[in-house]
């Protein structure tokens, strides 16, 4: 062989095991960033199972979707209870990071088809009264009829204790927001079990533990979760305004939260500026006029917020201030800090 061709060859093999290395390199990469992406828990995803699927095959499955963190966790509950060849093939709604238990009793129990009949989309954030009027206009179940049965909370405790210590006999906050499919021939009865039931499922997975310890019943935390749901629309403020809520119930500070007297006032829809004198309104949910939590929520809060509420970071926030007119908020410590960042914001509207 010549020493040409003996050269070409040592550059050509340097290029290929450069690039193989290079290639590698960025497949690591790649990987690594995808395995440590945080996943967002309470989200809801569709996952599909292929018959004949092996339980390895089913936690890989739920760990791409995001609904285990862990392959091995799960195998080993699925192991545990016995039920590894239960698990049945087919597409499931399932919630990122639910709980273990109720997964596997979900895989156990097999997809659930959905019925025919009229889709029902309840936002979050909504009143009784709004669910009630978004209840009739898509299944034509009367507006009125829903609002009563949902401010008769006694009838339904039984069934789920969860509503224990109901302020004034009423559902307000534990009617889940989500999209339904309602048989045509549903009660208002049959929609709100549906929604208390889906209720029941999203909050199966939290740890409540934390609220407990600072003397919080599920109803306060819903209650704080409702709060928050009106306060912001970006996620990750969630965990930073039931920072600034905890921190002001553990120093005794009054809540002053704007949204607790919108709902005093009815939820005016013309209402876009408080006033002093709203400020004074004779309610139990005013916050700036009665200490502590309002005597119940405020609306139905989405998981998020209910996350947020069962267990706030650690911070030394006490005030938070709208910055812009996408809604997103300034957090200060201090109450100089809050009428700075108040001012400013101001400004910037004046300009």
């Amino acid at each position: 062989m010549s020493p040409l061709v003996t050269v070409v060859s040592i550059v050509v093999a340097l290029a290929v095991l450069i690039g193989l290395v290079f290639g590698g390199i960025k497949l690591y990469e790649y990987f690594s960033a995808g395995q440590s992406q945080k996943v967002e828990a309470g989200k809801s995803v569709t996952v599909v199972i292929k018959e004949g699927s092996s339980t390895s095959i089913i936690a890989s499955e739920l760990k791409k979707a995001g609904v285990i963190s862990d392959e091995a966790t799960f195998k080993n509950a699925v192991v545990a209870r016995e039920v590894d060849n239960s698990l049945k093939p087919g597409e499931y709604q399932l919630i990122t990071l639910m709980d273990m238990d109720v997964l596997i009793d979900k895989l156990v129990a097999g997809p659930v088809e959905l019925a025919t009949g009229n889709r029902l989309t309840i936002p979050e954030g909504l009143t009784i009264e709004q669910t009630a009027q978004t209840v009739e206009q898509a299944t034509g179940i009367s507006a009125s009829e829903f609002a009563n049965l949902a401010h008769s909370a006694d009838l339904f405790i039984d069934e789920y204790p969860f509503l224990e210590g109901a302020y004034n006999n009423s559902l307000e906050g534990f009617l889940y927001p989500k999209t339904y499919v309602i048989p045509y021939e549903a009660s208002a009865t049959d929609v709100i079990i549906t929604l208390l039931d889906q209720f029941q499922i999203e909050t199966a997975g939290l740890d409540f533990s934390y609220a407990t310890e600072h003397n919080l019943t599920l109803f306060d935390v819903v209650t704080i979760a409702s709060l928050i749901e009106r306060e912001t629309r970006l996620d990750d403020e969630r965990p930073l305004i039931a920072s600034v809520i905890y921190n002001r119930l553990h120093d005794g500070m009054r809540l002053q939260i704007d949204a607790t007297v919108l709902y005093a006032l009815g939820n005016p829809a013309d209402k876009q500026y408080l006033y002093n004198d709203d400020l004074l309104v004779d309610s139990p949910y005013n916050t700036y006029a009665v200490d502590g939590l309002p005597v119940g929520p405020i609306c139905s809060p989405r998981l998020g917020s209910i996350d947020a509420a069962a267990h706030p970071p650690d911070t030394n926030y006490f005030y938070y201030v709208i910055n812009s007119e996408e809604g997103t908020h300034t957090f200060c410590e201090t109450e100089a800090e809050f009428y700075e960042a108040k001012a400013l914001y101001q400004s910037l509207l004046e300009q």
